[in-house]
C-alpha cells in the first residue's frame, strides 16, 4: 500500500495551483478572444441585414445573413466551447484542491 505524505500532498497542491494560474491567464485570453469574435459575427450579421434590399420573410432574410457570417458564427462557438472547457477545468482543479486540503488536514492530525 502507497502511503501519501504531507509532502507529496503539498506538491500535488502546488502543481495544481500551477494548473490553475495557466488556466486563468488562457481564459483571459480566450474570453478576449471570444468577445472580438462574438462582434465580428454580430456586426457581418447585421450588415447582412442592412444589405439585403429584396422583399423577403423576415426569417428567410436572417438565414441569408447568417449564412454570410457563419465562418465568423463558427469561430464565435468554437471559443464560446473553449473558454466553457477552461472555466470547467478551473472548477474541477478547486474541487481537487479542495480535497487535498481536507487530505492534509487528516494527515496532519493522524501524524503523517
Amino acid at each position: 500500500m502507497n502511503t501519501l505524505t504531507q509532502i507529496d500532498l503539498e506538491t500535488e497542491m502546488i502543481r495544481i495551483c500551477n494548473r490553475m494560474e495557466t488556466d486563468i491567464e488562457l481564459l483571459a485570453d480566450l474570453s478576449t478572444q471570444r468577445a472580438e469574435a462574438e462582434s465580428a459575427y454580430k456586426y457581418k450579421h447585421a450588415r447582412a441585414l442592412i444589405e439585403t434590399v429584396e422583399k423577403m420573410p423576415v426569417g428567410t432574410k436572417d438565414a441569408l445573413a447568417h449564412l454570410r457570417a457563419a465562418d465568423d458564427y463558427r469561430q464565435w462557438k468554437l471559443l464560446e466551447g473553449r473558454e466553457k472547457a477552461t472555466q470547467q477545468s478551473l472548477v474541477a482543479s478547486r474541487s481537487r484542491l479542495d480535497a487535498l486540503r481536507t487530505i492534509c488536514a487528516n494527515v496532519r492530525a493522524v501524524g503523517g
